[in-house]
């Protein structure tokens, strides 16, 4: 399980080609879409093997800053997150690189409690059991915004816990 929050617009072929090279082996990558308002792609976020996350507000709404586009492929609480400063300090921090931590924080919870997944298997469990937001009353689509909708522990622990977990090949 990798948390890398940070990025930059720019495609760099061999960190893509790491990155792939980890996710065949079994590692869960998770990245920020980016904190430019914009249809932009972020890199790493934008990669295939990588989960792009954009940030949602507490009401559930996209903040002015979060990126949106096509790889976005989930949400997460990113806007007024209590974050860790310096000299024991803490400040409310904005951005996408705060909603990263709480998928990566759900994927490893739900791994833990079912350990023969694999990182393919838990992708899949939270992108459908993400709360998905109305719109135009299909609930089941993805979106640039939202992506398959913002990340649910319960939710995700609750459907693999019915499925009997994760059948391995």
């Amino acid at each position: 399980m990798i948390n890398f929050s940070a990025g930059a617009s720019i495609f760099a072929q061999s960190l893509k080609d790491v990155i792939d090279r980890l996710y065949v082996i079994g590692v869960l990558i998770v990245a920020p879409s980016g904190n430019a308002g914009s249809a932009t792609m972020y890199y790493p976020a934008s990669y295939e093997n990588v989960i792009s996350v954009s940030a949602v507000d507490e009401y559930g709404v996209i903040p002015w800053f979060s990126n949106f586009n096509a790889q976005v492929e989930l949400a997460a609480p990113g806007a007024r997150v209590a974050s860790t400063m310096p000299f024991n300090q803490y400040a409310m921090m904005n951005g996408t690189s705060m909603a990263t931590p709480h998928v990566a924080g759900v994927a490893a919870l739900v791994w833990s409690h079912f350990p023969e997944c694999n990182n393919f298997q838990i992708r899949e469990i939270l992108q459908q059991s993400a709360l998905r937001q109305k719109k135009f009353g299909d609930t089941m689509s993805r979106d640039d915004f939202y992506g398959y909708g913002v990340v649910d522990a319960l939710a995700a622990y609750n459907m693999l816990k019915e499925k009997g977990g994760c059948v391995t090949a």
